[in-house]
Formats: structure tokens, sequence, C-alpha cells
């Protein structure tokens, strides 16, 4: 190794050597031994390693390190798409570009102009979005010119830019054109609609991907999450293995180099458009000086804990006397896009949203002013500044494009403490920061090989550990983290029992909040019952794990004739809800993958819009608590069951938990 030889033997080019030495500089989190364990075992598959280490080391060690070496050498990554490498050279075109700049409406034209097109994104209600709109003949082709007196759907999520003001800049219209409906499946982790068997179009989450399809157009949306810890794999395995004619990556400017690179290396061709913001974002003068009251209509104040923004909500509506909106990771999506519609109302009395970098992704939102109530949070094992992505997606959120009349005074951005202004400033002035690696997952192909060259019944971290210290991946990928997933592993492992080779991966992938303790409970609920049963009702998990007694609570508290509630117990009540909500999803993704062993489908579908109106319930209550309305139990449920009669639901349902009720027999009917 001092001598140099062993680089040379391994044909170590300038950019693995270049990557190596990044990795090991000051204050980069992987250490030395990582890379040196790497090296070692691939130096013991290479005939003058094995030849070198002979003498020194046993011939079956030396085998069981080139056998470990090949199960998870991911050096070759591009060829698990063996189609799409075969296939025809494909085009990628980059629309990037900040928030509120109209990156995406290109991209969205072209796939409804598609014989065959996809669309892939991050989130479930966008999957839904794109999928309504498609069928709806919402979304004008490219190469067609809207209809003169074609209305823009303001309440649109997607990013438009100026193409949402009307006349010939309009590409989502209001009420939708026969002419432009195209028949569009969409398929997400925990629910799937098919309109045709082989509908031409389908819209999905990033991890729903199908790689055996042939399309003439893709999307894929948020390009820079490539990056992400965890979910990073799903968009670097698109890239490498959607079989598309054109391909329409959307997002930050910040993935440009590396998807330049990546495709150089797959011999595809990129076109890059840049799109700047069409109203100005100005940083204000000085922060709000930490008073609450002066806090404006229109105004998203941004929190980093649900203790943070309850706590933010409760204070801006005692001074303020405005009430607030809210939007946060916890909350389910079809709640937060409730809330969304709310704020963005003016008919409502939401004058002001707290949320947090919820807000940043997937919401329309009509917000004027942004307020950081801080510029650092909790990352699970520190408290860390936000980087300048994130706060440039949550600060461009304000003055979005023809929402607010007047659009040359743009978005304003503030912080509650003036010693917090400069950092949100520098972020907004700085380019923004590259993405230096594309994020890779274990394949369910690479996951078999190593757990096969393994002695049996070795653990899911001791398979994890051979990825992170063994695998050689191309100079510009990096593995997922496998230290966020440790308590996923701990959780695979106590049911290794009952749990097939290829459910052990699933397992892993299932969309647990692994940092949530209680979900963790309700996973192991549900698991629990699998091992003893094979066959799990929804009812039984969620009784297992004490949460349908606290779901069946809120629906005797909303039907009760209590006259008052301490918010404390309603704020309570919202995170066991919470919990609730995650465990539902969790079984519905499972219902998909194992309908035998899970299927109460239906009534599990059920039980999550009757949890969704219980969670509205109950941020409903409290703001008629604070008001000191006379019933506020009563009007808070008059008030949701109302709301429910003209905001969206995608599944009608039947309420078997509160059946006296005669307001959700009304909703039945």
């Amino acid at each position: 190794m001092s001598a140099g030889t062993v680089f040379s033997h391994l044909s170590y080019g300038p950019e693995q050597l270049e990557r190596i030495a990044r990795d090991v500089s000051p204050g980069l989190p992987i250490p030395w031994d990582e890379h040196y364990t790497k090296i070692l075992f691939e130096w013991a598959n290479h005939p003058e390693g094995q030849k070198r280490l002979e003498g020194i080391v046993p011939i079956d060690v030396i085998l069981t390190m080139q056998s470990l070496y090949r199960a998870a050498d991911l050096s070759n990554l591009a060829w698990d798409f063996r189609m799409t490498r075969l296939a025809r050279p494909r085009k990628f075109i980059m629309h990037v570009g900040p928030t509120n700049s109209g990156k995406t409406h290109n991209a969205l034209r072209a796939l409804a102009a598609a014989k065959r097109g996809i669309y892939a994104g991050p989130l479930r209600l966008l999957a839904y979005e794109i999928w309504d709109r498609l069928n709806k003949g919402q979304i004008v082709p490219l190469g067609v010119d809207p209809e003169p007196e074609s209305e823009p759907d303001l309440q649109s999520s997607i990013d438009l830019g100026g193409a949402d003001i009307g006349g010939k800049n309009v590409v989502v219209t209001k009420l939708g054109n026969p002419k432009y409906a195209r028949a569009c499946n969409m398929v997400t982790g925990e629910e799937h609609k098919i309109v045709e068997d082989n509908a031409p179009l389908l819209s999905c989450t990033i991890e729903m991907t199908p790689f055996m399809n042939l399309w003439d157009v893709a999307v894929i949306d948020e390009i820079q999450l490539i990056a992400d810890r965890q979910r990073g794999g799903a968009w670097t395995n698109a890239i490498l293995g959607i079989n598309a004619s054109e391909i329409h990556l959307c997002g930050e400017e910040s993935a440009i180099p590396l998807i330049e690179s990546i495709v150089r290396d797959l011999g595809d061709s990129l076109e890059i458009n840049r799109y700047q913001r069409l109203t100005p974002l100005a940083v204000a003068e000085h922060s709000i000086g930490g008073d609450l009251k002066r806090i404006e209509k229109g105004d998203c104040v941004v929190a980093f804990s649900r203790t943070d923004i309850f706590g933010m909500k409760s204070r801006i509506e005692e001074e303020t006397k405005m009430r607030c909106a809210l939007a946060y990771g916890r909350l389910p999506p079809e709640i937060r896009n409730e809330q969304a519609m709310l704020f963005n109302d003016p008919n409502s009395d939401y004058d002001v949203l707290v949320g947090s970098d919820a807000i940043g992704m997937g919401l329309n939102l009509k917000i004027k002013r942004i307020v950081f109530e801080a510029v650092r949070k909790y990352d699970g094992g520190r408290t860390r500044l936000l980087s300048t992505s994130q706060i440039k997606q949550i600060a461009g959120r304000a003055g979005r494009f023809g929402l607010h009349g007047d659009d040359s005074q743009g978005g304003v951005v503030t912080t509650l403490r003036e010693e917090d202004l400069d950092v949100v400033r520098k972020a907004l002035a700085a380019p923004y920061e590259t993405i230096q690696y594309a994020r890779v997952a274990m394949s369910l192909n690479s996951f078999l090989k190593v757990l096969y060259a393994l002695p049996r019944g070795v653990s899911q971290q001791t398979v994890a550990d051979v990825f992170q210290f063994v695998s050689k991946l191309p100079p510009r990928f990096e593995l997922q983290s496998m230290k966020d997933l440790e308590a996923c592993f701990r959780f695979v492992d106590a049911f290794s029992d009952c749990l097939p080779a290829e459910l052990r991966l699933q397992t892993q992938n299932s969309p647990c909040p692994w940092r949530d303790e209680y979900a963790v409970q309700g996973a192991v609920a549900v698991m629990e019952t699998y091992r003893e049963k094979i066959q799990v009702s929804i009812e039984e998990a969620l009784q297992r794990s004490d949460l349908l007694g606290k779901l069946n609570d809120a629906c005797l508290l909303m039907e009760s004739k209590k006259r008052s509630v301490p918010p404390r117990e309603i704020v309570s009540l919202l995170a066991r809800l919470e919990t609730v909500h995650k465990v539902i999803v969790m079984y519905l993704w499972w219902s998909y993958r194992a309908k035998v062993a899970f299927p109460d489908q239906e009534k599990a579908f059920q039980l999550r819009q009757l949890t969704e109106i219980a969670m509205d319930w109950c941020l409903e209550v409290l703001h008629q608590v604070r008001i000191k309305a006379d019933d506020p139990i009563s009007t808070a449920r008059k008030e949701v069951l109302g709301r429910r009669s003209w905001l969206p639901t995608e599944n009608p349902a039947t309420f078997s938990a509160a059946e006296g009720s005669s307001e959700y027999q009304r909703v039945r009917e």
C-alpha cells in the first residue's frame, strides 16, 4: 500500500483516488478504516493480491473474502438494468431553477403529449394530482395551444411559474378538456388506482418506478433528492434504469454536475434548461424581533419540532387573534393538503400558516412572507444549522407568481430573532451547494447475494456492514446511510424467524418512521400477529398496539356531550392519532405485497379516512376552545364534516367506529 502498487494493480484512476482523498479529509464522516477494508477485500480478489496474501492469511479466509467481495461488488451498477443498457441511447432534459420558477410545466406538457409516459415523484399527493389531472384533461399537451377561454387552476401544487396566470400561458386548466384527457394509472406504495389495465400513462412515487416497460417520455421530479440519505437510491435507480427515449429531470441546479457525469458515463445525451424565479424574493431588513404581534396575514412561520409548532400556533393566535393552519411532517399528507387549502382560501378565517420544512415540497401555498422561527434543526443525532439548499427551498415558498395580485411585490423572508437573519441572508445569496454523490440502496439481487455468501442466520446489521465495508462503488456514488437504519435492522432481526430472505429487505424498505418509538411499537404489533397467525387483520393490529382504543376514544369524544376539553389533552390525542395513521399506512403498504397475510385493505382505507377526520377534528376543536365557543366539541365536529362536503376525498368510507353519529351517517349516505 505504501509503495502504491496496490492502486496500480487495481487500476484506480484519478477520479477514484480523488474520491478516497476527499472522504478521509478532516471534518468528513468516512474514516480511513472503511476505505482500507474495501481495498483489502478487492486486493484479495485480485490474482496479485491473492498471491501476496497466501503466505500470511489462511486460504479459506481468502476464499471467503473473495466470495463477499464479488457478492457486494457494485462497481457496475448501471448493468443492473440490462434492458436499458442494450436499448437505444436516451435523451435527458434537465429543467432546473428555484422554487416558483415554473421548472416543471414543460416536462408535464411533454408527458401529456406522449404516446406512453411515466411521472415519478417524491410524494403520493403529487402522484395523485398528476394522475387526476391527466385523466381529466387538465394538462395542456406540448404542441397544443390552450383554449382562449381556459381558466388556470390556482390550486395546483405543480411548480408552474408564470404558466398559471391564464391566457396563452395556461398549462393546468381548472375544468379540463376532454380532448386532452389521457388514461393514466397511479401506483404508490400504499395505494393503486387502475383506470385501465394497459393505460398508456403512469403516475407513481419514485420507489414504485417499473423498469421492464418501454416509455416515450419519463418525468422524474425533484432530482436533487438523488442525494437523500435514505430515499436517494430510488432516484439513482430511475436515472440508471428508466427505459425511455426522452427523460425530463426537474429540480435544483445543484444536481447538474452530478447528472452530467452520470449521463456522460452512460453514453446518453443531456440538455439543460434553466428557469428563473418570476417574482422577486427579498430578505427583510430586520427580523420581527421576537414580537409575534408583528405576524401578518399571509405569513408562514416555520419551526422544526412538533412542540415548537404547537407553541407558535398558540402564541400567535393569542397575541394576534388570527387563526393558524398547520403543516408539519407527522401530519398525513391529506391533512396537510386540507390545511393548505384552508390557508389559501380568502373566505376562510385561516390567516397564518405555522409549519415545518414539510412546506417546502408538494403543497400549493399562497404565502406572502416566510418567518423562520429558527435556523437550526435536530436531525436525530444533533442540532445543526439548516443547509443552504434547505433555506432556499423553504424561503422560496414566499410570493408564488400570480397568487397575490401585484406580483411586483414578490415574496419576503425574515426571522423571529435578529441573530438568525444574517444566516438566511447569506444562504439566499450563496450559490447552491453542488451535490457530490448519488445514493445507492441495496437491491434485492445484491442483498440476496451478500446474504447467501454469509453464514446462515446472520443479522441484518451484518449484511449492512458488508455493504458498507466491502462494496466497491463508482466514484460518484455512495451507499444509503446505514446508521439511520440501525433501529430497522434490530426490528428485522427480531422477526428473522418468520421473514423469508426476500421479505427481510422488503421490511427494511417499509414506510415505518424508525425514529418514531410509537410507530415502531405499532410495527412490532403487526409483525407479532403475522408471526403467530400468518394472517393479520387491521383491527387486531391496531388493538394489539393499543391504538384502536385511541381511535375509538377520539370518535367517542367527537360525539360526546362534554362542554369543553383541555387543549393539552387534544394535542396528546392528536399525537396518538398520527401514530394510528402511520400504522394503517404500513398495513396498506403490506396489503399490496402480501395480500393473503394482510387481507383487510378496504377496511384499512376506511379506517385511514376516519383517522384523518378525527385528526382534522382535533385541529378544529383546539380553535373552538381558544375562542371560547359555547360547545367546542359539537361545533368542531360540524365544521369538519361541513368542510368534508367540499374537500376532495379519495375513498368513500363507512365508519364502523362511530356508528351512533348522525353526522357520520350523512357522510355515508
